[in-house]
């Protein structure tokens, strides 16, 4: 998958006709763009320096005429170094001292930390900023990921609309990383933590080396990450029973799910389906009297053991980023980077079913039955995934008059492989069972030699994504309220994905290739200008129209067309108003992963009122279709001159999507009823297995509005210095976001009615929607010492099933943060030591009061599977991390 800077979604793909054309527009443009910069740097034209700081900077020409129109007053200024295009405000700005009291150690953990402010509540839920560097695209988040927090001066984040002059969707906000001139370092870093529940252990080894020198810009990192496995055992809880055949025992049922044996519903005086195993000594033959006492009660066990709550994982990442200047106003990026991942966990179990035959002598019985085994005595099944991941990007940006340019070039290559064992081969023990073994006691301890083979499913997907995009900006023409600007953003995108998948010995290849060409235009046009006197009453008013028109092979033309208003009644608010329509194609990986089954997951079933443990089955759906998603926001972005260094941004988003691409793991009866085919029961209509695989409904509708106070303000003296040194001073913060979910509906079928997530409703396996969810964050920094502290709530959430007893109900969640850190060169008695310079130690506790979501069913018990060990596996956990920069 091609990167679009933070965006992490598959890019949309494009037919070929339009596709070609677009590339060579795309690489033609860049051609004749660094071509055309070169040779405008080397034209001789008279031209007076301008001040390093200036000459970084963007100029900005204002004319006035005088009120008798005798006199013209020029007035030149200049944008400061890394603005984004236009003149919008950002919405929150982080300055170099508040980065610091953050307590972060890369420019991907500040992303993390300020999340809950970059949110945006357009376009699909959880959507990731566009991030820039110096007001400018990058070919992929990998090119700042591994930057260190003392290369950063700055932080803005502006809304959505900045997306759109950058060539992106108006449904991600804009987060511009603006970093220091100069700056050199050789960083290293380990980490660990562990739960105080016990186990879950994490840690890292990290190092690097940047260094920034004007244009010029070099990072090459290293990271290692393991995680250990946590199992069930280790948090006393067990899970569900696999069915109610399964066991460590064994369980014997009629191979047509009958009665087992007429005699032995005579012995006990009622019709029996299914027994458990009597326990006898190994060789002894049972009867059917010992049988009596099992009738129709098989046996439930549950290894707690066998199970992994979190997987074992680790994780190699390589990174390398080449930066610089080569021409007077073009500048060129190159980044490569690799990642290695293994991911383990047990999944229940070995278990098989070995067919009994009559004429066995350890069958009573007057016909076959089935023997539903678990057997301890081998290791328990496993799913593995291994992943690899390749990319490169190529960035160039650039100048030709007062136009800005950039084209990127990005290759991905990603191959996944996975393993899951799905239960025991037993064919050997079959045939000798079948030809009457005697040594072969199939109630007993079987030996290891006959459970040495195992059923597993097999999936291997390979996706290559190549992209190709340009950017052009700058202005076509003048109004009185000011000039009219225009970007224009070609892009093609060649995507491949293979996928195989071996799945109870049938064996499926798929392959999808995707092209997309699209192009995108938006224009600004200013309206009224107090400042220029145009309209002076109305303040600033600007409109911005924006469109794009995609080819994408398998779904045809797909378009988008948009629009809206920013208004600035005054300096210090703004009230921006926009309307988006557009149709989505699937992701590729929706359309053709690999069909995988994995047994033993845990899942509630709101249809029987109990918690099982079924198979489940994912993988791609090519019926998907194409959604079409209706979107209106309006905003209010306040800065009182009262109140310095404060800001609110409070946003309402209306959303209509139809057809939407969503999954269904849950068993709810109105789910069931949507989709019958993707749920199967067995004949005691216990839920035995659960596809997974995406579908599209039939409409969502969400409404919510989301706010964001933040508040800024130094300590002390204000730090100065050079190259990212900090002198004494400090600097404290408080940021409160906060998101009010409104209305959040999703119609499955035509004449179904919809299901409200905010009042009972679930497509999921923990509930409904929170109806409100608030983060307060706050953090301190002072001669070397800095204090973080994050808490986050959200309201309770329930899902309502056919009957109240089968109902649940999730309660509300508060859970509190903490970082402390000292760094040590920074603090007063230590300032003279070499060892302490640029030493950093920082001790962290999530969750400090070991706060979980607690769920109940409405005879106020907890289902098996929903303890809240199973919701939140490490619930508090304490880490410690140790930096040194050189």
């Amino acid at each position: 998958m091609a990167d679009r800077d933070l965006k992490t979604g598959p890019l949309p793909s494009v037919s070929r006709p339009l596709l070609y054309p677009t590339l060579g527009l795309v690489c033609g443009l860049g051609g004749f763009l660094v071509a055309t910069s070169a040779t405008a740097q080397t034209s001789k034209t008279s031209v007076t320096a301008l001040p390093a700081a200036q000459k970084n900077g963007t100029s900005v020409t204002t004319s006035t005429t005088s009120v008798k129109g005798g006199e013209k007053i020029v007035v030149k200024g200049h944008k400061p170094a890394g603005a984004v295009l236009g003149d919008a405000k950002a919405i929150m700005q982080i300055q170099s001292d508040e980065i610091r009291s953050y307590g972060v150690d890369t420019a991907a953990d500040l992303l993390t930390a300020i999340a809950p402010e970059t949110r945006s509540g357009r376009g699909a839920t959880g959507n990731t900023p566009v991030v820039l560097l110096n007001g400018k695209r990058i070919s992929g988040m990998q090119e700042v990921n591994d930057l260190p927090f003392e290369a950063i001066a700055r932080i803005e984040i502006f809304t959505e609309e900045e997306a759109l002059r950058y060539g992106y969707p108006a449904d991600e906000r804009v987060v511009n990383i603006i970093t220091v001139k100069n700056f050199r370092a050789v960083r290293l870093r380990a980490y660990g933590s562990t739960s105080t529940d016990g186990g879950g252990d994490d840690g890292v080894l990290g190092a690097s080396f940047t260094k920034l020198s004007g244009e010029r810009r070099i990072n090459l990192s290293a990271r290692y990450e393991a995680q250990a496995r946590l199992l069930d055992i280790d948090r006393g809880v067990t899970p569900p029973s696999a069915s109610s055949l399964y066991s460590n025992a064994g369980n014997v049922t009629s191979v047509n799910g009958g009665s087992l044996d007429p005699v032995l519903e005579a012995l006990v005086g009622q019709s029996v389906t299914s027994a458990g195993v009597p326990s006898l000594a190994a060789g002894q033959a049972p009867t059917l009297q010992d049988f009596t006492a099992y009738a129709n009660a098989p046996h439930v066990s549950s290894n707690a053991s066998d199970y992994s709550l979190q997987p074992r994982t680790h994780e190699l990442r390589l990174n390398g980023v080449y930066a610089d200047q080569i021409f007077k106003t073009v500048s060129v990026s190159f980044n490569a980077s690799y990642t290695h991942s293994n991911s383990e966990s047990l999944q229940g179990p070995a278990r098989g079913i070995l067919t009994l035959p009559a004429d066995s002598p350890y069958s009573p019985f007057s016909q076959d039955t089935l023997l539903y085994r678990n057997y301890a005595s081998v290791p328990a099944l496993q799913h593995t995934s291994h992943t690899d991941t390749v990319h490169a990007g190529l960035n160039f940006n650039g100048d030709v008059g007062d136009w800005k340019w950039n084209s990127t070039g990005s290759f991905d290559r990603s191959t996944t492989s996975t393993n899951s064992q799905t239960g025991l081969d037993l064919r050997d023990a079959q045939t000798a069972l079948t030809s009457g073994l005697a040594s072969f006691d199939p109630f007993s301890e079987v030996d290891r030699n006959w459970l040495n083979n195992r059923l597993v499913n097999r999936g291997h997907t390979t996706g290559t994504s190549g992209e190709i995009s340009g950017l052009l900006s700058g202005s076509l023409f003048s109004l009185p309220a000011g000039d009219v600007s225009t970007s224009i953003a070609p892009t093609g995108t060649l995507t491949e994905q293979n996928a195989t998948s071996l799945s109870q010995g049938k064996l499926q290849r798929t392959h999808i290739s995707r092209d997309v060409g699209t192009l995108q235009i938006d224009g600004d046009i200013p309206i009224a200008n107090a400042r220029k006197h145009v309209l002076s009453f109305l303040g600033k008013l600007d409109a911005n129209i924006n469109g794009a028109i995609s080819q994408v092979s398998h779904f045809g033309t797909l378009g988008t067309i948009g629009g809206g208003v920013t208004w600035e009644p005054a300096p210090w608010v703004q009230f921006p108003f926009s309307v988006t329509d557009r149709t989505e194609a699937p992701g590729a990986t929706d359309l053709i992963a690999p069909r995988i089954e994995t047994p033993n997951v845990t899942t509630y079933d709101y249809v029987t009122g109990r918690s099982v443990q079924v198979t489940t089955i994912s993988g791609g759906n090519r019926n998907l279709q194409a959604a079409d998603r209706h979107e209106i926001s309006i905003g209010t972005i306040i800065s009182p001159s009262f109140l310095d260094g404060a800001r609110l941004h409070v946003n309402y988003v209306r959303d209509r999507n139809h057809n939407p691409v969503m999954s269904l793991p849950t068993a709810t009866a109105a789910i069931e009823d949507a989709f019958p085919d993707r749920y199967q029961r067995n004949s005691d209509g216990i839920l035995d297995v659960v596809d997974i695989r995406p579908v599209n409904a039939l409409m969502e509708k969400r409404n919510e509005w989301n706010a964001t106070f933040s508040f800024s303000r130094p300590l002390g003296k204000k730090p100065e210095g050079k190259g990212g040194k900090h002198a004494a001073g400090g600097r404290y913060y408080i940021v409160l976001t906060q998101v009010w979910r409104l209305k959040d509906t999703v119609q499955l079928r035509s004449g179904l009615p919809p299901i409200d997530l905010l009042n009972g409703g679930t497509i999921g396996g923990t509930g409904g929607q929170p109806r409100h969810e608030v983060e307060l964050q706050g953090g301190v920094f002072k001669n070397g010492f800095g204090f973080r502290l994050v808490t986050k709530w959200q309201s309770a959430a329930s899902t309502l099933a056919s009957s109240h007893a089968s109902s649940l109900f999730f309660s509300d969640l508060a859970t509190v943060d903490t970082t402390a850190f000292a760094d040590l060169g920074e603090i007063p008695r230590w300032q003279k030591h070499n060892w302490a310079k640029n030493f950093r130690v920082m001790v962290s506790v999530s969750n400090l009061f070991n706060s979980r979501i607690r769920a109940r069913n409405g005879l106020g018990v907890t289902p098996a599977g929903y303890e809240p060990a199973f919701l939140d596996p490490l619930g508090r956990t304490v880490s410690i991390s140790i930096r040194k920069s050189v």
